[in-house]
């Protein structure tokens, strides 16, 4: 199994808003320097933000709710003070869902259920006219409520357990006595892991993606249709040249003929996915399990279709971890080394004496600043010196005008390559990123500035498109995604390892790992069993604030 894909995969664009893998950093990935927690020091208040926050998009992918975007121009933040342990503490059920017919009851739920399109679409109300909340993914078991009829939907409603209601015209299985069949069902996503699902790449050009297992002749038919893909791919990739002189037939010979396709095979319908059926080599898949039918195999996507084993190779995603202060017990000051350098140690005749090499993008617990010889170095929590400015220290940020002193909220610094999140004006984690390259003037890449909400949060989404400079990129199933202004998105990054660099394009990459966290502490909270989940205005998303 291949760690990484070969060079050709390298010129790929890998998301909607990503650039392909360049150069990668070293796989081991530094040890944080943490020592044991002194006394919490006092935070220093910064000047007001100049950041406004806009109406979070509404729109997206997979059962999100209209697009109502927009950048608004800032209003200066609240300064930052010390708040009481009594106003920091968020209100009872804060980022939770809230349906407005409510949840039903445990004795309520005597179906059983079970979502058989690839997005089952979660309803505020049994009407498909109505606020949409979320949606299940394909594969994705659970109990219901007895049916209740509605004109915008022939087969009925079924109340959900978090909440809401799901259509049964539209995906959503019911039996009475027993949990619906499903012959492959495709994997459940690791909820407690950076990556949800395993992943490969696809090998071979015009691949095929199957909605159900193909029958014998289905692939004679793909084999002849993919070879008419093939000459049409090649013969727009090369401008044709001058043609050759044919040579003179010999006598008594015919001239050789090009075998012709067969007509009925190149017009069979193949059961092929709607949404992408020919791949292109390089396109990420998410995996499930092997099949084996008739001595062929394929791997089950977690998507729910069939892809030809031959036609994948497994792929290591890559993660990348920055530090959960609270859990450390680390306070500000913080800082990740922005070069390679030295941890130094003040001798007994006040020298400067090496005693560590620290790598670039090494996290370090400071306590304070001190100056030796005209230069200003920080003392790592352990006693150590470190030059400062080999040193990124983010710059605390004041709480966004509006919000209250228990909220979460997230800050990006694009100068600096540096998320912090934030309750209130209590840094509780931190990490590097890789926000939006430069691009050109028809691929602009670069990040938005401006402040926005969390509109829409999934689990995993499929991330594809076009560019002039990347060309045709496609990305099943990208991890921890967290929209906040249109297709602009933090989520995870499991094709590099880059972080603390630009190199996206457009959305905030963040290590696997670190999305998760994010995923799992930003509002709205994602109901049990829900794949995505819609902030409504009864349960707002986090604050995204993107500054340079």
């Amino acid at each position: 199994m291949p760690g990484s894909p070969r060079k050709w995969l390298l010129a790929l664009g890998f998301a909607a808003c990503d650039s392909a893998p360049q150069t990668e950093s070293p796989a081991e990935l530094p040890t944080p320097v943490v020592a044991e927690r002194r006394s919490e020091t006092r935070l220093p208040e910064p000047e007001p933000d100049d950041s406004a926050e806009a109406p979070g998009d509404a729109g997206g992918d997979d059962g999100s709710a209209p697009d109502t975007a927009g950048t608004t121009v800032a209003e200066p933040a609240v300064p930052a003070e010390p708040a009481a342990d009594d106003e920091i503490r968020p209100p009872e059920g804060y980022g939770l869902i809230r349906p407005p017919l409510g949840v039903p009851t445990p004795d309520s739920l005597k179906l059983h259920a079970l979502a058989g399109y690839e997005v089952v679409t979660v309803y505020s109300r049994p009407d498909m006219t109505s606020e949409k909340l979320g949606y299940l993914r394909i594969g994705t078991r659970m109990m219901a409520t007895e049916k209740i009829e509605h004109e915008t939907c022939k087969a009925g409603f079924y109340g959900l357990p978090a909440g809401g209601y799901a259509c049964a015209s539209k995906g959503l299985l019911v039996e009475a006595d027993k949990p619906p069949p499903m012959k492959y069902p495709p994997p459940a996503p690791k909820l407690d892991q950076g990556h949800p699902y395993e992943y490969g790449f696809v090998r071979r050009w015009n691949s095929p993606m199957w909605w159900r297992i193909p029958s014998d002749q289905e692939i004679s038919a793909m084999e002849v249709q993919r070879v008419a893909r093939e000459a049409e791919r090649l013969a727009a990739k090369e401008p044709p040249t001058e043609a050759p002189i044919p040579a003179e037939p010999v006598e008594g010979t015919a001239p050789p003929e090009v075998p012709k396709p067969d007509p009925v095979l190149a017009d069979v319908k193949l059961p092929l996915s709607p949404n992408t059926p020919w791949l292109e080599r390089g396109f990420f898949l998410s995996l499930g399990e092997k099949v084996v039918e008739r001595g062929l195999t394929f791997y089950r996507t977690a998507r729910g279709a069939y892809v030809a084993a031959a036609d994948i190779s497994r792929y290591e995603a890559k993660d990348w971890v920055g530090v959960a202060l609270d859990e450390q017990g680390i306070t500000y000051p913080f800082a990740y080394v922005k070069k390679d350098t030295k941890l130094l140690q003040l001798t007994a005749d006040d020298k400067l004496k090496a005693t560590k090499t620290i790598e670039r993008r090494t996290f370090l617990d400071l306590t304070e600043e001190t100056e030796i010889g005209g230069r200003a170095y920080m003392i790592t929590a352990d006693g150590l010196l470190v030059r400062k400015d080999h040193l990124l220290i983010p710059e605390l940020q004041a709480l966004p005008k509006g919000l209250d002193p228990w909220e979460r909220w997230i800050d990006v610094s694009v100068s600096q390559q540096m998320l912090v999140a934030y309750e209130g004006t209590r840094p509780v984690y931190v990490t590097l990123v890789s926000s939006g390259r430069k691009g050109t003037k028809e691929d602009p890449y670069e990040t938005p500035r401006g402040r926005w909400r969390i509109y829409s949060k999934h689990v995993s989404t499929t991330m594809d498109g076009s560019s002039a400079t990347d060309g045709n990129y496609s990305i099943q199933d990208v991890p921890w995604t967290m929209f906040f202004s249109g297709s602009y998105a933090l989520h995870g990054a499991f094709w590099h390892r880059s972080f603390g660099t630009v190199r996206s394009h457009g959305c905030v990459n963040l290590g696997p790992s670190d999305a998760r966290w994010l995923f799992h502490w930003t509002t709205p909270l994602l109901p049990e069993g829900w794949h995505g989940v819609n902030a409504t205005d009864e349960s707002p998303g986090s604050t995204v604030v993107v500054r340079d």
